[in-house]
């Protein structure tokens, strides 16, 4: 649709018109008002033309080096209407000190009123506020009035959220060359209800959706609600597509923050946004001042979450940022990635796998980090059954040769990415993960400051998650295969769970084991017919969903801790310190040391059968229940 021009959008050289027009005209009307007259004697049209001289051509310069000619005044607000103000005033006290300076070398000027100045400048502050602001308000209505043409029917548009972000959407929608009718808004903020932002009414809360929608022919809705959790976004899509509405979101706050998105990125509704975890405090600041200036390592750096938290972690500055791992394909696409988004930044690839300590201390010597992020992993939890000697060399032997390096090139600090399979595992990538924990756990005993681990759950979009196995399911037509109707889940986006590995490296101390809190469990199903839905397809119509049976290493229901672990929260709450309360425990967690060493060195002879008697006995001899829960 060719866009239509709105002849309220003045161009500034005509504001600058408008106000010599108006300073003119103010400067006769302030003598008017003065002497009570509009008969001038011929010295004091003297004084008055003399007094033009001097105050137009200082008014129009204060205004131009202030910014009233390099604004967009369809979008005007109160910041504009404050330097609006302000420049009247400035420019009011400037002409009336020039005034009194020359008036004692000008008789014509002496003779003037020393309040006409002061008249002068009131009558211009409602003048400029009145020109620009009435095009703000003409130029709006221009708007609404093309949407209602007929022959350009306009979609009808509720926005949910008058905050910020509710205004950003409001500022788009008015200035779009698509018809639009913007219906108003609906806000959880009692205080607003009622009330009018920018000329549209606050009409209700989000639980009134269904009935104002109904009322007001509403035809899409727009969620500005960037801290909104995802019950509440889970809720609003429920509805709307109840009542076949179009709806649309604004991106998350994890989102916004990790760069990923801006604010004005209006998008479908994601499976992201069905997870949302309510904001956090994020303390940046904190954030930034273990990273920056500083040669930080990550190692699976082309994986999901090594990926993304070198990602995160360039917005800090580092000195340098090195990305290792084995994979030569991933790590090109994160390198690629980061030299596009952060060209400045040093970036180094360093091909190696953390199970070769020769290798792995070159890279130390040759970088010498200060801060480490320890994500590589295998974590296929049924290729690891069948694998298990590659899950130790990998998840327990690689994350005993980072710390033996972090110790000897004396690291700052090193954080491990664990997994909620770690906690009561009934399976071989669990208890290797599980087995990693204790390693960091005892090397923390030695150095509290150096070493901690964050634990969470499964991450969406992750390389092997259930979400890309979906989407791809569903591409195909279906069936869509869940395991068990009743199998559920801990999820997190990735910019999320990345952020919140960040914070957790800024309490170390407070460690060593930390918890990301995952808010609620998901059920698989429920999560598959979101996705169906959001896809546009109904189940049982379009596409079925299809049980099958739990894999090798399955368990119904994961957990965050294990029974003997205490949950304490940190600050928000949006991270929990494990604690373990029994005293004898880093007692009998000493004592497994030596069975650790014994199961590395299985591992490292190919010892299968070894391998799989000494896991479940390493990982359980702490717990009170002794034995993995059966798979029913």
């Amino acid at each position: 649709m060719p866009k239509t021009r709105n002849p309220f959008q003045l161009r500034n050289r005509y504001y600058l018109l408008i106000d010599l027009a108006v300073l003119i005209l103010s400067a006769v009307i302030s003598f008017a008002v003065r002497l009570e007259t509009l008969s001038f004697e011929p010295d004091m049209i003297l004084g008055i033309v003399q007094y033009v001289a001097i105050a137009i051509p200082l008014r129009l310069i204060i205004f131009a080096l202030m910014g009233m000619y390099a604004r967009y005044w369809l979008n005007a607000g109160p910041s504009e209407l404050l330097m609006v103000m302000g420049a009247c005033v400035i420019s009011g006290v400037i002409i009336w000190s020039v005034v009194l300076v020359v008036a004692s070398a000008q008789a014509e000027i002496s003779l003037l009123p020393r309040s006409v100045p002061v008249i002068d400048a009131m009558i211009v502050t409602v003048a400029s506020v009145g020109t620009r602001f009435s095009a703000r308000a003409y130029g709006h209505n221009y708007h609404r009035r093309r949407t209602d043409e007929p022959s350009k029917p306009a979609s009808r548009v509720l926005i949910i959220g008058a905050g910020n972000t509710g205004m950003q959407v409001l500022y788009a929608l008015e200035n779009t060359a698509e018809p639009v009718s913007i219906i108003g808004f609906l806000d959880d903020d009692h205080n607003k209800i009622g009330t009018r932002v920018r000329g549209y009414r606050v009409l209700g809360g989000v639980d009134e959706l269904r009935t104002i929608a109904e009322d007001h022919d509403v035809q899409q809705v727009l969620v500005a609600m960037p801290s909104a959790p995802g019950k509440v976004i889970r809720q609003i899509a429920e509805t709307c597509k109840h009542l076949n509405l179009k709806y649309k979101i604004m991106p998350g706050v994890f989102e916004l923050i990790s760069g990923r998105v801006t604010v004005n990125s209006l998008r479908p509704v994601s499976i992201d946004d069905l997870l949302r975890r309510p904001q956090v405090n994020l303390k940046i600041d904190d954030i930034r001042d273990y990273i920056e200036g500083r040669c930080v390592l990550v190692t699976g750096g082309g994986g999901s979450i090594g990926s993304e938290l070198a990602r995160q972690l360039a917005r800090f500055r580092p000195k340098q940022l090195i990305l290792l791992g084995h994979g030569e394909n991933s790590l090109f696409a994160a390198e690629t990635r980061l030299r596009t988004e952060f060209p400045e930044l040093p970036t180094h690839i360093m091909l190696a796998d953390v199970r070769n300590i020769r290798r792995m201390e070159e890279v130390f010597n040759q970088w010498h980090p200060q801060v480490v992020f320890h994500a590589a992993a295998h974590k296929h939890v049924p290729m690891l059954e069948t694998n298990p000697v590659e899950a130790v060399t990998n998840n327990v032997i690689g994350t005993c040769n980072m710390i033996k390096l972090c110790n000897q090139f004396e690291v700052d600090r090193m954080v491990m990415i664990s997994t909620d399979k770690a906690v009561a595992p009934t399976n071989i990538m669990g208890m290797t993960k599980r087995t990693a924990e204790m390693l960091i756990i005892l090397a923390a005993q030695r150095h509290p400051r150096r070493f901690a681990v964050v634990r969470f759950g499964n991450v969406l979009g992750s390389r092997g998650s259930i979400v890309p196995i979906f989407q791809q399911q569903i591409a195909s037509g279906g069936p869509v295969t869940v395991t068990h109707p009743e199998i559920t889940r801990f999820f997190m986006s990735i910019p999320e769970a990345v952020l919140l590995v960040l914070k957790a490296g800024i309490s170390v101390e407070r460690g060593p084991l930390f918890v990301l809190n995952m808010g609620d469990p998901i059920k698989i199903i429920d999560l598959a017919r979101d996705m169906i839905s959001l896809s546009g397809l109904q189940e049982g119509r379009d596409i079925e969903i299809e049980i099958t049976e739990l894999r090798p290493g399955d368990k119904m229901h994961e957990s965050l801790f294990w029974d003997y672990e205490r949950a304490e929260p940190i600050e928000d709450g949006s991270i929990f310190a494990a604690r373990m309360p029994h005293e004898d425990y880093m007692l009998r967690i000493n004592t497994l040391k030596t069975d650790i060493e014994t199961l590395m060195d299985a591992a490292r002879d190919h010892n299968e059968a070894r391998v799989r008697k000494l896991l479940p006995d390493i990982v359980f001899s702490l717990s009170h229940a002794g034995e993995p829960t059966p798979i029913e």
